[in-house]
């Protein structure tokens, strides 16, 4: 092989690695990259509008491939929104014949009226108390980097208020049983 097509070559990996870079860490969608025909400003924007669509189709559901042209999506974005709005479990995907192809059908969940639902009144007793709602660290408290000095499982102040309320709990329930 010559040297220009080896340079070349080597210019489409780098550029290549540098869009999945881009397109990683900004998550953005190939149709937001390649000029969407939608007036969307983020993707949460896009999420929310697909889901509109999904409630508007009501009971009969829409076929996920309707959607994607509609939205003028490729299958892989459209599925990862979908599947997106499922693991939210705002939806649910039901494998489908359409047209000749398989594809699933798209159906908004049924929500329960919170009527019906029996309400219960929020006892905030067991986190009365809590040492991190005036805490100075708590800014750089972290759960997710697990060499931080402050998150929650190092925290000295949070096991001596979890000690002292179980004392107190150990306590009452001793006192209930006399």
């Amino acid at each position: 092989m010559s040297y220009v097509v080896l340079y070349f070559i080597q210019k489409s990996i780098i550029n290549l690695k540098t869009f999945i870079l881009f397109r990683t860490r900004y998550n953005v969608l190939s149709s937001e990259i390649s000029g969407s025909k939608l007036s969307v400003r983020s993707k949460s924007d896009l999420i929310d509008k697909v889901f509109d669509a999904i409630t508007t189709s009501g009971e009969e559901g829409i076929f996920q491939t309707e959607l994607c042209k509609s939205f003028s999506l490729d299958s892989r974005d459209g599925s990862r929104l979908v599947g997106n709005l499922e693991k939210q479990s705002l939806i649910t995907r039901e494998k489908a014949l359409y047209n000749g192809r398989w594809t699933y059908k798209l159906v908004v969940k049924k929500s329960i009226p919170i009527d019906i639902v029996e309400q219960k009144p929020i006892d905030l007793s067991t986190v009365e108390g809590a040492p991190c709602i005036c805490c100075p660290s708590q800014h750089l408290c972290s759960i997710e980097d697990e060499s931080n000095p402050i998150s929650p499982a190092k925290c000295q102040i949070i096991e001596e208020w979890v000690t002292t309320s179980f004392n107190k709990f150990m306590v009452i329930q001793q006192t209930d049983i006399i």
